[in-house]
């Protein structure tokens, strides 16, 4: 299991304490950065943030609010477990809003944004960066909120987030491997779909990306039980 201190933070501040612990937990969580079942104390995360406990307590109630972290009573507040049962009540949803995201993207969409989408694609099929999967994985969450945040829908693009931060115990269980074979086909058929401003077949190949990684998922989690 990595250790809390191994965390290597990405957000510099410009931000409050607060601000600063909370979006890089949220996007350790959203990443999945913890391992499934994993407790997170406030003297660790004091110590790799350089911070006192209390925002760190703040910004880790704000996350169990969001049930992206789980609570149990007279226990250390822990990461969920990946469990199967949890992928398929998630799983529809990412769905369905990411769908629609994509979907009212196709329809804002300029070619800045599809030039930007293009040059993620073709990192992500570098051979080296495949062997990264950390790096490849990030790149992968950029490339889809690209796409997301060009819905031009703020509170669509903040429930996509809460359900990225919900799933990052499953995606935790893959961090080892391949997510979907297909994924870089899948991304270059949203492409070409936005590009057509042809929304339906964006949402399409969207939701094939999202569905095709679930099986894998699905698969590590079959095996770790």
């Amino acid at each position: 299991m990595p250790t809390v201190s191994a965390l290597k933070l990405e957000t510099r501040r410009p931000q409050t304490d607060l601000d600063f612990v909370y979006t890089e937990l949220k996007q350790f969580c959203m990443m999945g950065e913890f391992e499934p079942g994993q407790k997170l104390t406030l003297q660790e995360l004091s110590e790799v943030f350089g911070t006192s406990h209390m925002p760190i307590r703040e910004a880790l109630n704000r996350l169990v609010a969001a049930r992206a972290l789980d609570a149990p009573p007279r226990r250390s507040i822990c990461v969920p477990q990946a469990t199967v049962q949890r992928l398929d009540a998630l799983l529809p949803l990412r769905l369905l809003l990411e769908g629609q995201s994509t979907e009212l993207a196709a329809r804002r969409i300029d070619e800045a944004g599809i030039r930007e989408l293009r040059g993620i694609d073709a990192r992500m099929n570098d051979p080296v960066l495949q062997e990264d999967i950390k790096a490849y994985l990030r790149l992968n969450q950029q490339f889809h909120f690209t796409v997301y945040r060009a819905c031009g829908n703020e509170d669509l693009i903040d429930l996509v987030e809460l359900l990225w931060m919900r799933y990052g115990p499953l995606m935790s269980v893959v961090r080892g491997g391949v997510l979907s074979v297909s994924g870089h086909a899948r991304h270059q058929e949203v492409i070409a779909a936005l590009t057509a401003r042809d929304g339906a077949a964006a949402a399409a190949a969207m939701q094939a990306d999202i569905g095709e990684a679930a099986v894998s998922i699905r698969a590590a989690i079959s095996r770790a039980g």
